[in-house]
């Protein structure tokens, strides 16, 4: 009961998201019914490593999941946050093949699944499913080349305050001045892997982004602001984040 009661409590906003290119293309190619009953699971939770083999697809009714992978030096980088809607992975479903990303729970979730003989048989029978699941693929892969050439484009803080705002539209309360609050459901780690950096840097990014009055922040709870305040310079000197 407790992970129900946590998942209702945190998703409220995000089941009233409107509907994705993605959700709109899966109604299209017919696959809603071969889906399982929904599945719950707890932030931290691996729905698949990198490397494992593809046994089928997800989608993600609820919560927040990462795309992830681990670089050459170790470091862990996100491609990629997944919101309520999402079909994943779509781009190797085809071939059969190995997933080249690894999946995590960075809230508490809700998930539903269909096994890849399912998928098989549902092609044989109806041809035009494999043509959506074409479709899809296509949008995953152009979806993930946006996440690289912004990522390789656009300026450190501009990626952080983009992150933020996301995660803040998404899970927090916007106030009767327009500001977004938001208290963080994951570390600042996973923070930092979303912009390709590191737990110190993102310290000195978020130091200057409060002097510059863009936001405030107190360990994990975070105002954004939606006009720029100077008066951020004490919070410039907060408390390093954890």
């Amino acid at each position: 009961m407790g992970l129900l009661k946590n998942f209702k409590e945190n998703n409220v906003c995000l089941m009233r998201q409107p509907a994705s290119p993605q959700m709109i293309l899966l109604e299209s190619c017919h696959l809603q019914h071969l889906f399982s009953s929904m599945t719950l699971a707890s932030r931290g939770s691996r729905l698949f490593h990198e490397g494992d083999q593809i046994t089928g697809v997800f989608k993600l009714v609820g919560g927040l999941v990462a795309l992830e992978r681990v670089d050459e030096d170790g470091n862990l980088i996100i491609l990629k946050i997944l919101r309520p809607g999402a079909l994943f992975p779509c781009s190797g479903l085809l071939c059969d093949g190995l997933h080249n990303l690894a999946a995590r729970a960075i809230t508490d979730i809700s998930t539903q699944f269909i096994p890849m003989d399912r998928i098989v048989e549902a092609i044989r029978n109806d041809p035009s499913i494999g043509l959506g699941l074409i479709k899809l693929s296509a949008t995953e892969i152009q979806e993930n080349e946006n996440a690289i050439f912004r990522m390789c484009t656009v300026g450190l803080s501009e990626r952080v305050l983009d992150i933020l705002t996301i995660l803040a539209e998404e899970l927090g309360d916007r106030d009767s001045d327009g500001d977004l609050h938001l208290t963080l459901p994951m570390a600042w780690s996973d923070v930092a892997a979303m912009v390709g950096s590191g737990p110190e840097v993102m310290s000195r990014i978020l130091r200057v982004l409060a002097k510059g009055g863009r936001l405030s922040f107190k360990r994990r709870h975070i105002i954004i602001y939606q006009t720029p305040r100077h008066s951020g310079a004490e919070n410039a000197n907060a408390a390093a984040i954890t």
